[in-house]
């Protein structure tokens, strides 16, 4: 067998009781479990792709289409082949499924359904109690059961978060409302002793947690302790940042530009994209969004325009658009355009452009880098956008105000027809 150590750990583990249903049949209580989620478990413990399933047969063995609603039954056989190493495992299952309908194909579609899923959870069941192997046993031994209750009591001990001096600062009776208070006063912690106080109080809960309540784990499968010990880290991390901000480099405070305006002086900036699970910089600079919004439409030259965030820049964020050094001028006519289209990079590509090199651009000008003397700035639909090389940039701010060349009718000409404009790719 080439099974993992931790899928063998996880293969002999109990059935959480909160997976057993029970339905009633013909005056007797069944127990099973759902199909959702044996092939849940199946993607935990093999992989999502370390395992598939065939069906092998499909028949019908019934079907009326007299009755109302139409009523049909199919048997079907399902193999299930696991791949542990270099080892192929098989296991097959059969199953019957019953389907009604308003129509014999809705009948169908029930039946056929049911049926390979029935076949399904008997195949990996094989596999044991995780996939309900438990329940064929009448005491039901391979089931983790919730502590069991003598009136409105719980027999169990109950989950205490201490504070500082080993007081209980709340008592909770479930392991996740623990997990979520802890959570948010370790967020709210002002300092960093308060911090490591309580976050020292709660070794010997965390501890418990951990043993008692291995499957209490988000769907990326990070068991509720690593993700409070992340927490901490991070909040850490905040609370060092403000009281001993990170030194930078020494600038010119006449030439540095200024990305605070907004934001309150006594308070330390905290630069995301250096923490251990960092973030993009996103900048908020008012100025730049004005200085953008004066310039021609970077497709048609006209004005005024609207300085347009590139929304494939960056990663998104809930809330949040791209920092304001991704942006670049376009018309209400063609912004609402690209906004119509959708996919902003397929938008950008038929009309030749290669927006981020524009915003790069943009904003380096505005930002008076010494380094771009010399550097060559297109600004598609303004007059002398190209400077000759050896000759200052241009003064983007001024050139806005001119109007674009157009034709006998007052319109602004394509691009491909002015001739003091370069053809751009």
């Amino acid at each position: 067998m080439s099974f993992s150590n931790n899928q063998l750990r996880k293969l002999a583990g109990k059935l959480p009781e909160r997976y057993v249903k029970t339905r009633s049949q013909r005056g007797i209580s069944l127990s099973y479990v759902e199909g959702w989620h044996v092939i849940d478990e199946a993607n935990r413990v093999f992989g999502f792709d370390a395992w598939d399933r065939e069906t092998l047969s499909a028949d019908c063995v019934y079907q009326d289409g007299r009755l109302n609603p139409k009523a049909c039954t199919y048997t079907a056989r399902v193999r299930i082949r696991v791949r542990a190493g270099d080892t192929l495992v098989y296991r097959d299952g059969s199953g019957v499924g019953h389907g009604s309908g308003t129509t014999l194909g809705e009948a169908h579609e029930s039946a056929l359904k049911e049926a390979e899923t029935d076949a399904t959870k008997r195949a990996l069941t094989t596999f044991g109690n995780l996939f309900g192997l438990a329940l064929y046993d009448k005491e039901q031994a391979g089931v983790r059961r919730k502590p069991k209750t003598v009136g409105a009591a719980v027999v169990a001990a109950p989950w205490i978060l201490l504070g500082a001096e080993g007081e209980a600062l709340a008592r909770h009776d479930r392991p996740q409302s623990f997990c979520t208070d802890l959570r948010q006063r370790i967020n709210r912690a002002a300092g960093l002793e308060e911090l490591e106080t309580l976050w020292s109080r709660q070794a010997e809960a965390l501890s418990r947690l951990r043993a008692e309540w291995p499957e209490l784990k988000t769907v990326h499968g990070l068991h509720y302790a690593e993700i409070l010990g992340q927490v901490y880290e991070d909040q850490k991390v905040r609370l060092n940042d403000v009281l001993e901000p990170r030194p930078t480099p020494e600038t010119d405070e006449d030439t540095a530009p200024d990305t605070r305006s907004d934001r309150s002086s006594s308070v330390a900036e905290i630069d995301k994209s250096m923490l251990a699970l960092g973030a993009p910089r996103r900048v908020r600079d008012k100025a730049h969004l004005q200085f953008v919004g004066a310039l021609p439409c970077l497709v048609c030259g006209r004005s005024p325009a609207h300085a347009h965030h590139l929304r494939f820049a960056q990663l998104r964020a809930m809330g949040a658009k791209v920092s304001d050094e991704w942006t670049v001028p376009l018309c209400p006519i063609h912004h609402r355009s690209l906004h119509d289209l959708g996919v902003e990079e397929e938008w950008w590509q038929a009309k030749g452009i290669d927006a981020k090199a524009e915003a790069e651009k943009l904003w380096r000008q505005r930002q008076g880098n010494p380094a771009l003397a010399g550097v060559v700035t297109v600004v598609q639909g303004r007059d002398n956008a190209v400077p000759r090389d050896g000759l200052p940039a241009p003064d983007l701010a001024t050139d806005a105000a001119k109007s674009p060349p157009t034709d006998e009718q007052n319109r602004p000409l394509p691009m491909n027809l002015r001739a003091d404009m370069p053809r751009l790719c």
